[in-house]
């Protein structure tokens, strides 16, 4: 029986458990205990820090782990990288992880390739001279989740933003960004020895200023053809030379009016806000956390796409508390597959822990609120 290590154990990441299971693969755990909701459904469980590299390696090499894989958790991306390069597992290499962790090299590398078009961007450390050009992103070097990230239109919002960005940061570096109006979408793939494989684009919908935290995503794009085609060319451009050749990805663009093409980001891992873990399968039909596990495992296969349907998830938050009622009415609808109301107060969306609910549909259309 192979064995499969997983970084993370809260509660969205259990669909990488009992798919292990599932495959017939035995399952080790690595997490802290506070929050560890997926702990109970792993063969093994061990009470260790996800950045811990080397204690998971250590442990991973006595275990004779076949594969270590995680999910939409940013930080542990380079653990996992560090952990397969160690013990020659298939993944991506630790220099490739940390650049997939850092926007700064991230955009530098596209940058030094020419790949395509991006916002103009620096460097900001803490008494530098701040900008004189707005609007801008602020953001921190190493966030997720739109952590610490803000847009701001003038020089009196600049302290505060980048108080909210070094709050947010491990590392303490700032990115200063040129902010590029335009729709948002990203491309969710899988790449295995160096082939990569686009699986769907995703449309996204966010608050807007200052803070982009999405608000629903949806699947597949609406985007004309030719855009299409041109966004999973530069995709795939991307991967390549950031080198992110055995993983899930997740890559993040705007198109303006104008319908040229701005890469934002990429996260060499599933995307998050259950993307990865639900909406790719419900709109393709193929099993995206399967293709996963059969990476880290080296036994991959190219996809097969099974569904032409439609598939999204709306949040619920202060800016779209209409979305409760729409829960409560439809929630038995055919079309729903999941939903979620938390009993606490709607809060501002300022980060994307800040939701209070969800709804996760597939139909024949999409589904517009």
């Amino acid at each position: 029986m192979d064995k499969i290590a997983i970084l993370g154990a809260s509660k969205p990441h259990l669909k990488l458990y009992t798919k292990a299971k599932e495959m017939g693969l035995e399952t080790y755990c690595f997490a802290w205990a506070e929050g560890a909701f997926c702990k109970n459904y792993a063969d093994h469980y061990f009470d260790v820090s996800i950045i811990d590299k080397e204690k998971i390696a250590e442990i991973c090499r006595k275990e004779k782990i076949n594969g270590i894989i995680s999910n939409a958790l940013e930080p542990a991306v380079p653990t996992v990288a560090y952990v397969s390069e160690q013990l020659h597992l298939n993944g991506l290499t630790y220099k490739t992880a940390l650049r997939a962790r850092n926007k700064l090299l991230m955009r530098q590398a596209i940058k030094d390739a020419n790949v395509c078009l991006q916002p103009r961007f620096s460097l900001f450390k803490k008494n530098d001279i701040p900008p004189t050009s707005f609007p801008i992103i602020v953001k921190p070097t190493d966030s997720t989740g739109s952590n610490g990230v803000t847009k701001i239109n003038s020089s009196d919002q600049f302290q505060a933003a980048i108080k909210r960005a070094f709050n947010a940061s491990n590392k303490y570096e700032i990115l200063i960004e040129e902010y590029i109006e335009g729709q948002e979408i990203s491309v969710e793939a899988i790449s295995f020895h160096g082939k990569h494989y686009i699986l769907t684009i995703t449309d996204k919908e966010t608050t807007g200023a200052p803070y982009f935290v999405e608000t629903a995503h949806h699947q597949p794009s609406s985007l004309n053809a030719p855009l299409q085609q041109q966004v999973k060319e530069y995709t795939e451009q991307i991967l390549t030379t950031l080198k992110i050749d055995n993983s899930a990805s997740h890559t993040e663009f705007k198109i303006n009016t104008n319908g040229d093409i701005f890469f934002i980001e990429v996260g060499a891992r599933g995307g998050g806000d259950f993307i990865s873990y639900y909406l790719v399968e419900l709109s393709t039909g193929y099993d995206f956390v399967k293709g996963m596990i059969d990476v880290a495992l080296n036994r991959f296969k190219p996809p097969i796409f099974q569904n032409n349907k439609y598939s999204g998830v709306y949040f619920l938050s202060k800016e779209t508390a209409y979305i409760k009622e729409f829960i409560e009415n439809n929630k038995n609808s055919s079309w729903v597959k999941e939903y979620c109301i938390d009993d606490t107060p709607l809060k501002e969306l300022k980060k994307s822990q800040d939701r209070s609910g969800y709804i996760i549909y597939q139909s024949n259309k999409k589904i517009i609120i």
